[in-house]
């Protein structure tokens, strides 16, 4: 009976998987024509006229992404900083278009992308044209976005809110629990604010974390409390009050109207009438309107966004794999148009293998590259950075975090909880150091220990050769420690405040160009290895089951990792 049993649940077994993975087949082959359609409707837009007293309709409900991965799946595209810029730049010289219209309600962007997207609609207000911000609620996030306009207008009803207060953040700690399913995380840190993994060792927030965070959080709410000030005419002393003191929680349109917050009252279907705007263009539409001139001098613009690893099929669709990187530099290197190269970086970190690589091929480049950060050029994210004759930031981006960390799970306790025996034979000294089974011993922590600390001083070298700043200065702003854009500057990590756009014009400038092109080189996936990337869809389900816990892309055994304690944006 047991073995018929067996043989018929064989039977069940085998045909399942063939189910399965006649399901993974059509899905990816449905993928496939769904993109090949999308990409041709694409093609045959319908013409687009710009009449006179336009305005450009700015949406970021659906936020910025960095750069274009070229995924099936990705149907309704974010629309790219870069477009964004150039769009607001060349709608400034449109002599149809009078101005730009924001409906603010939903803004999902990082506090980054709307420094960077405001300091292009400072440029545009230069040209006299206006700018409007409509909204039926303000909060924190598209408040920060609205100060940028001529006017802010709101219904007038008191079911719309203003929400404006401080900040608050929770932080998961996950030792307890990991305890209690029988996995530890051995974490070592070379650094003593070297803070990522602790949420898995420690049961709460330590005092240099602690610190450092609320250092952090505490300028980048001074800023926005400055810059309120600043362009709402309030004076600083009064909104900061306001804003701790909860007053501006949960009031209403015709309140913050009378304070300042806002200019105006207006129902959005008389909003056009009554403040004069005529036909709405978007930004996806104009840009097809936006002919783009072949320059013989050029700069190129390259992308290192996401985590830092050594190669593509350790990395996610967002992600810094060397091969790509080196292919897109040695080309921009090796084109005599090109004139310089703008590495827009954006990333928490990685590898320290595959950062020292990047940045020894950052090193060898013939042509003056300058950096332009994120949200975030922290950690493996500064290393690569380092290496660059100029590195620009703005006010919130997060960098610094020089230092580094390796985290060693280790689950015999779940192992035996699990009732699992587990034999082993073995020779040589630390031939089971790579064991996830095996209690780490004194001798074992003490080697990882001195190769990260091996790798930790040839960090601070790269950094203390690329900024110039002697390793005895330079002690004191590593150790793990993060920084604000503008702290940069104070302590040598950066050149200068700016965008993407205030990056490339700098290096136009320096470069003495009068009259140039920026391409974007991308080394854009093929077919058949988009189709690659989904094909495992089943074993990345089973492992993100198997471990919610442990981050499983980022651990990598008794590798030091340079990763920036969180992402902030």
């Amino acid at each position: 009976m047991k073995t018929i049993l067996k043989y018929i649940g064989e039977i069940i077994l085998f045909f399942s998987k063939q189910v399965l993975q006649a399901i993974l087949v059509v899905t990816i082959f449905l993928a496939i024509i769904v993109g090949v359609i999308t990409a041709t409707l694409t093609e045959y837009k319908k013409e687009v006229k710009i009449e006179k007293n336009t305005y450009l309709e700015l949406d970021f409900s659906k936020g910025i992404m960095e750069k274009d991965e070229g995924g099936l799946f990705d149907l309704e595209k974010s629309i790219k900083l870069y477009q964004v810029l150039e769009g607001i730049k060349q709608a400034s010289k449109e002599s149809n278009i009078d101005g730009i219209y924001m409906d603010i309600d939903h803004v999902n962007l990082s506090v980054n992308h709307i420094e960077e997207v405001g300091e292009a609609l400072d440029e545009f207000k230069k040209s006299g044209k206006k700018i409007y911000a409509f909204t039926r609620n303000i909060d924190n996030q598209n408040y920060r976005l609205g100060i940028y306009a001529t006017k802010i207008v709101m219904p007038p009803i008191r079911s719309a809110t203003i929400n404006l207060s401080g900040y608050y953040r929770e932080f998961n700690y996950f030792k307890n629990l990991a305890d209690y399913v029988g996995i530890k995380f051995n974490v070592i840190h070379i650094g003593d604010y070297k803070a990522y993994g602790e949420q898995y060792s420690k049961e709460k927030m330590s005092k240099e974390f602690k610190k450092n965070i609320k250092r952090i959080y505490d300028r980048v709410y001074n800023y926005r409390i400055e810059e309120i000030s600043r362009r709402r005419n309030i004076e600083e002393i009064a909104i900061n009050k306001a804003v701790l003191g909860g007053e501006l929680v949960l009031t209403n349109p015709i309140y913050g109207e009378k304070i300042g917050l806002i200019d105006g009252l207006s129902y959005q279907s008389e909003f056009d009438e009554k403040y004069g705007v005529g036909d709405k263009i978007s930004l996806e539409d104009y840009l097809t309107t936006v002919k783009s001139i072949e320059r013989k001098e050029k700069i190129a613009l390259i992308y290192a966004s996401g985590d830092i690893v050594y190669s593509k099929n350790r990395g996610g669709k967002n992600s810094i794999d060397i091969e790509s990187i080196k292919k897109e530099l040695k080309k921009a290197d090796g084109n005599e148009d090109i004139k310089g190269i703008v590495l827009r970086v954006n990333s928490p970190g990685g590898s320290a293998l595959a950062s020292e690589i990047i940045h020894h091929e950052i090193s060898r480049l013939s042509k003056p590259i300058y950096v332009s950060m994120g949200g975030v050029a922290a950690s493996g994210g500064y290393y690569i950075s380092a290496g660059a004759k100029k590195i620009f930031a703005t006010k919130s981006t997060i960098t610094g975090s020089i230092g580094v960390v390796s985290i060693i799970p280790e689950i015999s306790g779940l192992v035996k909880k699990s009732m699992v025996n587990i034999e082993k034979i073995e020779k040589g000294r630390y031939s089971g150091i790579n064991s996830l089974t095996a209690k780490m011993t004194p001798g074992e922590i003490k080697k990882i220990r001195v190769s990260s600390l091996g790798v930790y001083n040839e960090f601070k070298n790269r950094v203390s050769l690329g900024r110039n700043i002697p390793l005895d200065k330079l002690e004191s702003i590593a150790g793990g420690r993060i920084w604000l854009g503008e702290e940069g500057i104070e302590n040598g990590l950066v050149d200068e405040i700016g965008g993407l756009e205030t990056t490339i014009k700098t290096l136009g400038r320096d470069l003495k160009l009068k009259d140039y092109q920026v391409v974007e080189i991308i080394e854009k996936k093929g077919v058949y290895e988009i189709v690659q990337g989904y094909r495992d869809v089943y074993g990345k389900v089973k492992s993100f089951v198997e471990a919610p816990v442990m981050q499983a892309t980022r651990f990598r055994a008794k590798i030091p990792l340079l990763f920036m304690p969180y992402e902030f944006n």
